[in-house]
């Protein structure tokens, strides 16, 4: 008989050993946490996904939290679930209680730090290699998922949106072999692989009629939609055939807006996810200013925009202008980059409030910005990455079918990525790495293989097909990972690209 409700759980206090406690708030600083129980959270995840249970005798000198903090409101159920599953698992004839709970709390806090603090050691330092870790290595999924006819229709419905897709494999056919003149077919959503795809060349190469063909061709399958980011001479917004073949709206920026609701949402989490919105625009907006931005200038942001963004809807880039204004004002703040820098931003309409993610990214899109200053192509495409990111990371992993076939949500393809690439933007570096279980494809085109040169978070390390077309790359580094060995690009005729298959560089005619 258990005597836990939620009501109880949510006013108790919990709290692991003091030595865990210090581990919790290295970590904290170390990830860039502001709240400690998210900490907490993790570290009971990574404990509970061990096959012991935590019987170390430890203290419980740790500071208290409450389970309402600890927990939230919403996943309190989730962990209470989980946690009392871990005790009958390992004790089945033991009591449930308020007091066995936080026992279990409290160890699996105190294993799930020292955990962390190892994995972090095996990152060496590096965030991205630690969220890697966490994932590939740490959580131990199955490869393939077989799935009964009565438990899923194999297809999924995003509400509101009227989208829908199946779970099927889906192909990407690009010419014929060289050698053989047989058809080369690439599966993208395979088992055991990432979907995306980097195709790299110089100009008149090849390289954006290949990604266009191979966007067509997986919208056919699927009905996906695309979002098409032009980040160079703007030439596929007067391409009236591939709108109409990807059923896309086409936009301009910044004589056209974003219709995208950027911050949807920040109001209606908790602490967490405000201060996450904020720092998250934080970031990509100082990526745009020119000049090195202080700590105490990043400060300033985060205190100006905090409270609006927990308690406000629909906000606007001009709703962001008038917060950082007042804050500099009322705090007798002399005019700065930042301020420089927003007025400038807001000159124009780049984004509006009219769609939610959910709304926006169920439809295609073509984006360009041949007529933008850097700024505002710099930091409309920030934003977009920023939001996307956020939204993939609320929904559901999409379906399998019986083969582990997944089915695809999305499409994000940049074409002359070259940019984006050098940005470091960690929000597309999370898409790359993290969101692939979420049916999200990213194709990238870019003129070189050097683009993808001394970048920390490794894209090529997560691109299942590469294509690389003709080109005068200086790098080697980047081929030979790729392909195994040096490779002559150089050589390569018009509408040839190196790719591989079955792990063997092979040349492929594509027309």
């Amino acid at each position: 008989m258990s005597s836990i409700t939620l009501e109880n759980v949510l006013v108790s206090n919990f709290q692991t050993s003091g030595d865990a406690d210090k581990i919790s708030d290295e970590l904290k600083s170390k990830l860039g946490f502001t709240v400690r129980y998210r900490v907490a959270r993790l570290a009971i995840g990574r404990s509970l996904g061990e096959p012991t249970f935590p019987t170390q005798n430890i203290d419980s000198s740790g500071r208290p939290l409450k389970g309402e903090l600890l927990f939230g409101m919403d996943e309190l159920p989730l962990w209470v679930a989980l946690l009392t599953t871990n005790i009958k698992k390992h004790f089945p004839n033991g009591e449930l209680n308020i007091a066995t709970l936080q026992n279990a709390v409290k160890r699996h806090w105190h294993r799930g730090v020292s955990l962390l603090q190892d994995d972090w050691a095996a990152a060496e330092g590096d965030y991205n290699k630690f969220i890697e870790i966490l994932i590939t290595r740490r959580a131990q999924l199955p490869d393939t998922v077989v799935m009964s006819a009565t438990s899923t229709t194999n297809s999924w419905r995003q509400e509101g949106t009227g989208f829908t897709s199946q779970a099927k494999p889906v192909h990407i056919r690009l010419g014929n072999e060289l050698d053989s003149n047989e058809p080369y077919e690439w599966l993208v959503n395979g088992v055991g692989y990432s979907p995306h795809v980097a195709i790299m060349g110089q100009a008149g190469s090849g390289k954006t009629r290949a990604m266009l063909e191979a966007l067509k061709q997986v919208h056919d399958q699927m009905n996906v939609p695309v979002i098409l980011l032009d980040l160079g001479k703007g030439e596929l917004a007067d391409d009236e055939k591939l709108a109409q073949a990807l059923n896309a709206k086409v936009l301009r920026v910044p004589a056209n807006s974003i219709p995208l609701d950027m911050f949807y949402g920040s109001n209606l989490g908790n602490d967490s996810d405000v201060a996450d919105t904020v720092m998250g625009f934080r970031d990509s907006f100082i990526k745009v200013i020119s000049g090195n931005v202080g700590a105490v200038q990043k400060d300033n942001i985060k205190e100006a925009l905090r409270p609006h963004f927990a308690s406000k809807g629909r906000i606007t880039l001009e709703n962001v202008k008038s917060w950082l204004k007042s804050y500099y004002e009322e705090n007798e703040l002399k005019t700065d980059s930042v301020i420089s820098t927003i007025n400038d931003l807001t000159e124009w309409d780049i984004f509006s409030a009219n769609f939610s993610p959910s709304e926006f990214f169920s439809q295609s899109w073509i984006i360009t910005f041949a007529h933008a200053q850097d700024t505002v192509k710099n930091l409309s495409a920030y934003l977009l990455l920023d939001a996307l990111n956020t939204w993939m990371k609320r929904l559901d992993a999409a379906p399998q079918d019986a083969q582990g076939h997944r089915a695809l949500r999305c499409i994000l393809a940049v074409d002359e990525a070259r940019h984006i690439l050098a940005s470091k933007h960690k929000a597309l570096s999370d898409i790359i790495r993290l969101h692939r279980s979420k049916g999200l494809v990213v194709m990238l085109a870019s003129q070189s293989p050097d683009d993808y040169e001394g970048e920390a978070d490794d894209y090529l390390e997560n691109i299942g097909l590469p294509v690389c077309f003709k080109t005068n790359a200086d790098s080697t580094k980047v081929l030979e990972n790729m392909f195994k060995h040096k490779p002559q690009m150089a050589s390569l005729q018009s509408g040839v690209c190196l790719t591989l298959k079955d792990n063997k560089a092979i040349k492929v005619k594509t027309f």
